[in-house]
């Protein structure tokens, strides 16, 4: 297996990761444009009810129909709030789930970089062990001769 594989699999993480948070960013802007619609038609509403009708038959009927539109819109509106914060929810756990796959690529990779370390350390230290053997020899066999 290649040694960058995890380099490699580090960038798709993170990568998923920032697809993730753009998905968050937007499910929140999503949810807020619900809410403000909510708070709009909570609005309409109350202003049709303010507004009252007059006594004529037609007028009365016609603001009748314009606030059950208005009622039936607002329910609408706060059934896509909820659908929006719920997303929002799940669009937030993803982007847990894809930080928490990134850490552990980078945990792995650190681990990786510390053998590398370690063995690179014993290696060096073996040669280190060599040349001072080396010198003891060669030393003793000059005080023999």
């Amino acid at each position: 297996m290649s040694k960058n594989w995890l380099s490699g699999l580090l960038r798709a993480r993170k990568a998923q990761e920032d697809f993730a948070a753009q998905q968050v960013a937007a499910a929140q802007r999503r949810a807020q444009r619900a809410a403000a619609r909510v708070q709009y038609d909570r609005d309409r509403i109350e202003s049709l009810k303010l507004a009252g009708a007059t006594y004529a038959a037609p007028t009365f009927v016609a603001a009748a129909v314009a606030l059950q539109a208005a009622a039936a819109t607002h329910a609408a509106a706060v059934a896509l709030a909820e659908q929006s914060t719920a997303e929002t929810q799940e669009r937030r756990h993803e982007l847990g789930e894809a930080a928490r796959a990134r850490r552990s690529v980078e945990e792995l990779r650190d681990r990786q970089v510390a053998e590398a370390e370690a063995t690179a350390r014993r290696a060096a230290q073996a040669e280190l062990d060599e040349i001072a053997a080396r010198i003891t020899r060669d030393a003793a066999n000059g005080a023999c001769r």
